[in-house]
């Protein structure tokens, strides 16, 4: 009785227990060992339909057909996709606790080329009794006793029209004769498990193509929120850059003028000072004007005032010349620029939300500038990563909430690679660690907290290709994060801020500029009550050649997308 056969039957049956009824009666007509054999077969298409992992299937199925038919070894060969069929190695198997296991065993074997490869890929069925009768290679033989082989029934496993590998029955303890109703047995377990192959692998590409289409989806939406985002963002530079362009004007008449109208005042007020030194004696009504208006004062305070505006108007100055600094519309393409220039303007930018407000302290910002030489760079988006990097920041300062003071943090990161001095002895870290808890038990009982951020820059050497990098570090003595924050903080739309407030885009784009357009790495280190520090390193010379073409990152920003 075929397969077909006995499915049929299996339908035409009420249940399970009429199922079972009938085998019984067919195992009375054809034997016992058919019958068990399809109760087997059954079990491992059943197998197969629970499940379509390989290696569970594999397993079940070598374990069915060694117990039913007695066998020594039952493995699942899989020839390597790269060997023409003459290597590869067992991927499962059923064993006798006293041969040899040959799991993960790599197979060479050059008879397969030469001879059964070809048959083997059309279902041809190997049916070896005895191998010592069969093979004549010396060499051969001696690899067959080492691996326990006295008598085999190798299988095909077809994955559609293709050889994938072999289904092998290995009897180790002497010759055997094979029997057809087996060898018809291992030909229908070796078909099924070619479905299950062929199954498997249908599977694996639609499980590919399911990732593929989602990874292009998020990738789309990466890119489509990045370039709405960039175009308000070049929009809104192109506003303030205008309106600074506006301002300028103006401001550079009233400048320009406020020189000569201080030179003309202290002459008017010269004159006023000889005409009062001649003629001291003035008229009745000159005098009544002169008290009515408090001369005295208006000569003493005039030139104060005209020194206030001359200071203002410096400052309305160097507020635009930060903001072109800034942007740079001129500069799309690498310059060799001041790293602290980029710095400075986005600090000046940014000090309106340094200062101190009602309730808080302010933030004081540290600058521990090194020697750094010119970088070539894209400026406008390297001081958009700046304005990100200090804009979390002080976000983070200031969202904190305002507890009593604590020590403020050093960076983290040791820029010229010292030893700090924790290593001192178990005696002196103990007199250390009693004199800070004095400290802070004072500064908690007198001293707000100090809100701090650090700006570190040094220049670094010793890298393989001999360009130095320049670093740059921006630490703050905020709360800190977890680590499971840290690490998710570069991912695109990856934000801890509530909605509205963030978009989880600043520190993606961050990193893109610095690792992708400027070859450099950008790292954050960060503990829960310790701060968080942000280390970029660039190289101050940039060795790929970039084209002129328009990036999703290239467009000059003059606000953070903050995360």
């Amino acid at each position: 009785m075929n397969l077909d056969q006995l499915e049929q039957l299996r339908d035409c049956c009420r249940d399970e227990a009429a199922f079972g009824k009938m085998l019984q009666v067919l195992a009375a007509e054809f034997g016992q060992s058919q019958v068990d054999q399809q109760k087997a077969l059954f079990r491992v298409i059943a197998k197969i339909r629970e499940s379509l992992d390989l290696g569970t299937i594999f397993k079940s199925a070598a374990t069915e057909v060694r117990e039913l038919l007695d066998a020594c070894r039952v493995g699942v060969f899989r020839f390597d996709p790269d060997s023409n069929w003459n290597k590869g190695e067992f991927v499962s198997e059923s064993v006798l606790p006293e041969f040899e296991s040959l799991l993960s065993t790599q197979i060479h074997d050059h008879h397969l080329d030469e001879q059964l490869a070809t048959e083997y890929d059309k279902g041809y069925v190997q049916v070896i009794e005895d191998t010592s009768s069969v093979w004549t290679d010396g060499r051969y033989t001696i690899a067959l006793e080492k691996l326990q082989i006295r008598a085999s029934l190798v299988a095909p496993l077809l994955q559609g029209d293709r050889l994938w590998g072999l289904l092998c029955i290995h009897q180790c303890i002497g010759p055997r004769r094979w029997q057809a109703s087996e060898i018809e047995f291992v030909t229908q377990i070796a078909a099924q498990l070619g479905v299950a192959i062929q199954q498997a692998e249908f599977l694996a590409q639609t499980q590919h193509q399911s990732e593929a289409l989602a990874q292009a989806l998020e990738d789309l939406q990466k890119t489509q929120t990045q370039l709405i985002q960039n175009e308000k963002m070049s929009s809104l530079g192109q506003l303030v850059a205008g309106v600074a362009h506006e301002i300028n004007n103006p401001v550079n008449f009233i400048y320009g003028n406020l020189i000569y109208a201080s030179q003309y005042t202290q002459d008017l007020l010269d004159l006023i000072a000889l005409y009062r030194k001649h003629y001291p004696e003035t008229h009745p009504e000159i005098g009544d004007r002169t008290n009515l208006i408090d001369l005295d004062f208006l000569v003493e305070d005039l030139p104060r005032m005209l020194t206030s505006m001359q200071i203002g108007a410096d400052r309305i100055r160097q507020i635009v010349l930060s903001l072109r600094n800034f942007s740079r519309l001129d500069e799309a393409s690498v310059k060799l620029v001041d790293i602290h220039e980029g710095i400075d303007s986005t600090l000046l930018i940014l000090q309106y939300r340094l200062k101190a407000k009602t309730g808080t302290t302010g933030i004081k910002v540290i600058k521990k500038y090194g020697d750094l030489p010119l970088v070539e760079c894209f400026p406008s988006q390297l001081n958009q990563v700046f304005m990100n990097i200090l804009s979390n920041a002080i976000d983070a300062l200031y969202e904190s909430g305002s507890p009593l003071n604590r020590s403020v943090q050093e960076p983290i990161a040791n820029l010229a690679s010292e030893k700090s001095a924790s290593e001192n002895s178990a005696s002196e870290n103990h007199a250390a660690e009693t004199s800070l808890d004095g400290l802070a038990n004072l500064a908690l009982s007198n001293s707000p907290r100090c809100n701090q951020i650090t700006i570190t820059t040094a220049v670094a050497h010793g890298y393989p290709d001999d360009i130095p990098r320049a670093i740059i570090c921006i630490a703050d003595n905020g709360p800190g994060m977890p680590e499971a924050v840290r690490a998710e903080i570069f991912h695109s739309f990856y934000t801890t801020k509530p909605i509205g407030k963030g978009t989880g885009l600043g520190l993606s784009i961050s990193y893109q500029i610095v690792t992708e357009r400027h070859n450099g790495t950008l790292c954050c280190m960060s503990q829960v009550g310790q701060g968080t520090e942000f280390r970029i390193e660039i190289p101050v010379q940039q060795i790929k050649q970039y084209s002129e073409k328009p990036n999703l990152t290239s467009r000059p920003s003059f606000f953070s997308d903050k995360d």
